[in-house]
């Protein structure tokens, strides 16, 4: 290995240093929550670090081909440390800035799709069922009005033929219907005391 391809695979290392740092940060402050242990936490944390993990391989691959040195693990932790001491607070502050630009943005979104298609289509709905509620009630209305001046004449004629009819028949009717309830609940009775002596 010559000496430019060891000068350029430190120098990437200590990229990569700041890299693993960068994410660590970024992975802290959207995925890792500070709760009891639970096993997809671990699994998490375990797909975090195989990623760094091929990210640093895959960097060294390009650059020597994938030769392991012992200076690599020094280059990583040096570039590691330079973004604790240099670099973490500015880059926490760009990300809580982004993350603040990126969720202020959204909620504009939301709020124009709101607005602009949401809330019309809405008060569209609202007013088409308004309407055809109000169609419906004069619909209602009108066809009680129909009915009832049709049916007016048949009431009419029933009011017509009950003043003719004679009290002494519909009483005659009344006696008659009142004698077959008779007859028929006591029918009945005979039948449900048959059946229990049956029993």
């Amino acid at each position: 290995m010559t000496l430019t391809v060891q000068f350029q695979t430190m120098l990437s290392m200590v990229i990569m240093g700041i890299w693993i740092g960068m994410a660590v940060d970024t992975y802290g402050r959207f995925i890792h929550e500070k709760r009891k242990w639970h096993w997809l936490h671990f699994l998490n944390d375990l797909l975090f670090w195989l990623v760094q993990a091929l990210l640093v391989f895959y960097v060294l691959l390009h650059v020597n081909h994938a030769e392991i040195r012992f200076y690599i693990f020094i280059a990583l932790i040096c570039g590691y440390a330079a973004y604790r001491a240099l670099f973490e607070r500015i880059y926490k502050k760009i990300l809580e800035w982004m993350v603040t630009a990126v969720v202020s943005l959204f909620r504009f979104f939301y709020r124009l799709l709101n607005s602009l298609i949401v809330m019309p289509i809405k008060w569209l709905i609202m007013l088409i069922s308004a309407i055809l509620l109000y169609a419906f009630n004069i619909l209602r209305k009108i066809a009680m009005v129909i009915f009832m001046i049709l049916f007016s004449p048949f009431k009419w004629v029933g009011r017509l033929i009950w003043r003719f009819i004679p009290k002494q028949k519909w009483y005659n009717l009344k006696e008659k219907y009142l004698k077959l309830a008779g007859f028929l609940i006591s029918a009945k009775n005979k039948v449900s005391n048959w059946k229990g002596k049956k029993k």
